[in-house]
């Protein structure tokens, strides 16, 4: 009888261990098969970059936002991207407001985002911070989540440009004005430095050397471009550079338009009159030879 209760209780440990690791095996399974699956969309900032040269009060600036959805099975739709700034000294430019409608990023894909941006008048410091909270739907669920960048003073470049200006008026094959300010903030020269002007413009403009630029040396440079043809014409100018890694750089300053025309009011009013006073010398000039002549055949026949 002993043997039979010992018998029964050893099947039933058995049968209760058996139970429990098949229960933690399917736990298990079932927990590995979510975080593998990624069941919802997470969307983060993958990379950025600043058009609009160095952070300075009141400047404007345009952050160029690349954004991946994290999972490999399911969409984020309806995003919508709020920014914020813990200091107040990064705003929407003026005509935008601080949210952005990005739409829908697949699975594992990836989408750029450019936002227009405006330094605060008040602002000093090293570096901004902006934080991006997105709203989405992923799954049938609503999710959000926040990811903080902080941009550098200098944009994230060793040769910062502080300013650049263009002007916005010119003639067709004369001398258009473009100003620009810039500093290295490395510990090394840079020789290979050049803006490059993409856009209807001479040969002789569409690259213009910068020299030189020694290390933490600050710069304000006047060039000229010039432009082949009338009309309102669109040039894009990007700084080109090697860093002190060796590696090249490219920074986009910005779109410029400037509204070319093909020579003043004035002067084609100096022409004309000009071609008039011509005119009117030679007549003037013919009328005293006749007169001369006529007073000297006179004179002879008095004589």
């Amino acid at each position: 009888m002993r043997n039979l209760k010992t018998i029964i209780k050893n099947i039933t440990i058995c049968l209760v261990a058996v139970v429990c690791m098949v229960a933690n095996y399917t736990m298990v399974a079932d927990a590995t098969e979510v975080i593998d699956g990624s069941a919802v969309a997470i969307i983060e900032i993958e990379s950025y970059n600043v058009e609009g040269g160095m952070i300075e009060a009141g400047k404007n600036i345009t952050v160029n936002l690349t954004l991946h959805n994290t999972s490999n099975s399911s969409n984020a739709t309806s995003i919508i991207m709020t920014m914020s700034n813990a200091t107040g000294s990064v705003l929407p430019a003026y005509g935008n407001s601080n949210q952005v409608y990005v739409g829908t990023i697949s699975a594992g894909k990836k989408k750029e985002v450019s936002v227009p941006l405006t330094i605060g008048e008040t602002y000093m410091g090293g570096a901004v911070d902006l934080s991006c909270q997105f709203d989405y739907l992923t799954s049938g669920a609503r999710m959000n989540n926040v990811a903080t960048i902080a941009i550098p003073v200098s944009g994230g470049s060793t040769l910062g440009v502080k300013s650049i200006d263009v002007n916005t008026h010119a003639i067709v094959n004369g001398k258009s004005l473009l100003s620009c300010s810039y500093i290295n903030q490395s510990s090394s020269n840079i020789t290979d430095a050049k803006l490059i002007i993409d856009g209807n413009v001479s040969s002789a403009s569409k690259e213009i050397s910068l020299d030189t630029v020694y290390a933490g040396k600050t710069y304000t440079q006047d060039f000229y471009v010039t432009f082949k043809e009338p009309g309102n014409q669109a040039i894009n100018v990007t700084l080109q550079y090697t860093d002190v890694d060796g590696n090249l750089k490219t920074t986009d300053l910005g779109k410029f338009e400037v509204s070319v025309s093909k020579e003043s009011v004035s002067e084609e009013n100096a022409d004309s009159i000009s071609g008039v006073i011509g005119i009117a010398g030679k007549i003037v000039a013919l009328i005293v030879l006749v007169i001369a002549a006529v007073s000297i055949v006179t004179f002879i026949k008095k004589r």
